[in-house]
């Protein structure tokens, strides 16, 4: 489809519902598997923050957007595998996805070739879904506080991801239970500020995660349309 007019509709129709009731949530629009073209529409529609899955992928749109545009915020939302670690420090400015230590240290080690510092999120696994990776509720907290010492990356917060069901009220409880590891993350990091967002709700579920405590919710078809992934 060569005509995205419909994105700016769909942008401004959800930071209205964000600032009239929810202010200070984040709209991370969700452009994995979208051409550069419907990027560049949620660009004019006022959208500076798009997340990203695939290195291969992000490898060629990022370069392309960011030679046009300034201030743009890539955010990597998918698994990220250690051999494209390098990669993803390169390209994007916060790592979302960061599900073991071990993957925390391997960023680390590749932030000084790039001479930055890296925003992450902490990925709270909240389901027995034996497709989602990330921390268990129980071992986050004492992961958060090795993966803070390490040089290079800045502890940001957590994202998760409700198991999915098609009822957007279904995803309540497992909001709520990332909504309490959140809090004490929060905590365990001290009054500095650090710890600021919780990255969680999607197209169909939102709007009970804002209700929940969300600071960032992720959207992807609710902006760009269904995806195609032949």
């Amino acid at each position: 489809m060569d005509d995205f007019k419909y994105i700016k509709e769909n942008i401004e129709q959800i930071k209205r519902f964000l600032s009239g009731s929810y202010p200070g949530v984040k709209l991370l629009a969700v452009s994995k598997t979208f051409p550069e073209q419907a990027v560049e529409e949620a660009i004019k529609a006022g959208q500076n923050e798009f997340g990203e899955s695939k290195t291969q992928e992000a490898g060629i749109k990022v370069p392309e957007i960011n030679s046009r545009h300034d201030g743009i915020i890539w955010h990597d939302i998918g698994h990220l595998q250690g051999n494209k670690v390098s990669k993803a420090v390169k390209l994007f400015n916060c790592i979302q996805s960061v599900d073991s230590i071990g993957l925390a240290e391997k960023i680390s080690a590749a932030c000084p070739a790039e001479k930055k510092e890296m925003d992450i999120l902490l990925e709270l696994k909240v389901s027995s879904e034996p497709s989602k990776s990330g921390f268990d509720e129980d071992g986050i907290i004492a992961a958060a506080e090795k993966i803070r010492r390490l040089p290079g990356l800045r502890l940001k917060g957590i994202m998760t991801i409700a198991p999915y069901s098609g009822d957007g009220e279904n995803a309540r409880p497992y909001f709520k239970k990332a909504r309490a590891v959140f809090d004490s993350l929060k905590r365990a990091a001290g009054p500095s500020g650090a710890v600021d967002t919780l990255s969680m709700g999607m197209t169909g579920d939102y709007t009970v995660a804002v209700e929940e405590g969300s600071t960032m919710v992720r959207i992807g078809t609710g902006i760009f349309g269904n995806r195609d992934y032949k």
